[in-house]
C-alpha cells in the first residue's frame, strides 16, 4: 500500500506529464516550424528607425537585425565587421547591447513561450517573461542612447540597400520547413525533457515529504523558505529552476510573485558562474579576449543592475 506522501508525489508527476509536458513539447515542435518558415524574418523592418537614432553603421545595423533570427549568427557577423575594421571597437560594443531587445525576442519565441509558460503557468510564466522584456529593453535602451551620443550620425540609405540585398526572397518548401523544425525540436526536447522530469520528480518528492517545512522560517528578501529550492535548483541549471518553481507553484506553496521573484534572484547570484562558464568564453570566442571580456563584463553589469531593480519594485 502506497503511503499518502508517495500517492502526494505521484499525483504532481501525473500533473507534469498530462499539463505540462504535451504542451511543452506541441508550442516547441510549433515554434520550431514557424521559424522554418522565416517569421522572424519578416519582423526585420522594425529595426530601421532603431538603427538611425543609435547612430549605427548599416554594417551593424544589419547583425542587430541577425540577432532577431539568431544570437550566435548575430555576434557573428558584427564580429566579422569588427575583424575587416568596417567598424571600431565603440560601436562593436554598443551594437552588442543595441541587440539585447532582439535576441530576447527570438528567446520569447523559440525559450520563454515553449518553455518557460508550459512550466510556471499563465500567470507566473508571464509576469517573469514581462520582467525578462523589461530588462532587455533597459539595456538596449541604455546601448541606443549611448550611440546616439558617442557614435557619428550616419545615413540609413545604404542599409536600405543592404538589407533588401540580403533578404532572402527564395521560398522555403513547407516539408522541408516542416521536418527542419521536427528534427530542431527533437534535438532540443531530448535536451531539456530528461533533466526536466528529474527535477520535477525530485522536487514533488521532497515536497511531499516535507523537507521543506524546516526552511519555512528561512527568509530570503522576505521570501517564503521554499523559494531556496528554486534557487539552488536554478543556480544549478536554469530550466531546472523553471521545473522547480513550477512544482512548487502547482502545490501552492509559493505564490506567482515569490516564484519569479526568486527566479530573478537566481539570475542574479547565478551570473558569476554564467559569466566565467558562458558569457566570457563565447564573447572571446568572437571577439577575442581584450574585446570579449569588455563585452562579457559590461552584459553583466547591465543585467545585475536592471535585474535587482526589477526585484526590488516586486518585493516592495
Amino acid at each position: 500500500m502506497l503511503s499518502s506522501p508517495l500517492i502526494l508525489a505521484i499525483s504532481r508527476l501525473r500533473y507534469l506529464f498530462i499539463h505540462v509536458i504535451p504542451v511543452l513539447v506541441a508550442a516547441i515542435t510549433f515554434a520550431n516550424i514557424l521559424n522554418e518558415f522565416g517569421v522572424t524574418d519578416r519582423a526585420l523592418w522594425i529595426i530601421k528607425p532603431v538603427v538611425k537614432y543609435a547612430n549605427l553603421s548599416p554594417e551593424s545595423g544589419l547583425a542587430v537585425i541577425t540577432y532577431l533570427a539568431s544570437g550566435n549568427a548575430g555576434s557573428a557577423m558584427l564580429a566579422g565587421f569588427y575583424e575587416q575594421r568596417v567598424i571600431d571597437e565603440k560601436e562593436t560594443i554598443i551594437a552588442s547591447f543595441v541587440s539585447s531587445f532582439f535576441s530576447f525576442l527570438n528567446h520569447v519565441f523559440i525559450y520563454f513561450i515553449p518553455v518557460v509558460i508550459p512550466l510556471l503557468g499563465i500567470e507566473a510564466g508571464v509576469m517573469y517573461i514581462s520582467a525578462r522584456m523589461f530588462i532587455s529593453v533597459c539595456v538596449t535602451l541604455t546601448a541606443i542612447t549611448a550611440g546616439h551620443f558617442l557614435l557619428k550620425n550616419r545615413s540609413s540609405a545604404e542599409l536600405k540597400r543592404n538589407d533588401r540585398k540580403n533578404t532572402p526572397n527564395t521560398p522555403v518548401r513547407r516539408k522541408e520547413a516542416v521536418k527542419k523544425g521536427i528534427k530542431k525540436s527533437v534535438r532540443v526536447l531530448k535536451k531539456i525533457l530528461p533533466r526536466l522530469i528529474l527535477v520535477y520528480a525530485i522536487t514533488a518528492i521532497l515536497l511531499s515529504y516535507g523537507f521543506f517545512r524546516p526552511l519555512e522560517n528561512f527568509r530570503i528578501f522576505n521570501l517564503p523558505g521554499q523559494a531556496s529550492a528554486i534557487v539552488a535548483a536554478g543556480v544549478a541549471d536554469t530550466t531546472a529552476g523553471f521545473a522547480a518553481a513550477g512544482s512548487l507553484l502547482s502545490s501552492h506553496a509559493v505564490t506567482p510573485v515569490q516564484a519569479v521573484s526568486a527566479l530573478l534572484l537566481t539570475s542574479i547570484i547565478s551570473m558569476s558562474v554564467i559569466f566565467v562558464r558562458h558569457s566570457l568564453p563565447g564573447r572571446i570566442a568572437y571577439f577575442g579576449v581584450k574585446l570579449g571580456f569588455k563585452i562579457a563584463a559590461i552584459s553583466s553589469v547591465l543585467n545585475i543592475v536592471y535585474t535587482a531593480l526589477v526585484l526590488a519594485l516586486l518585493l516592495h
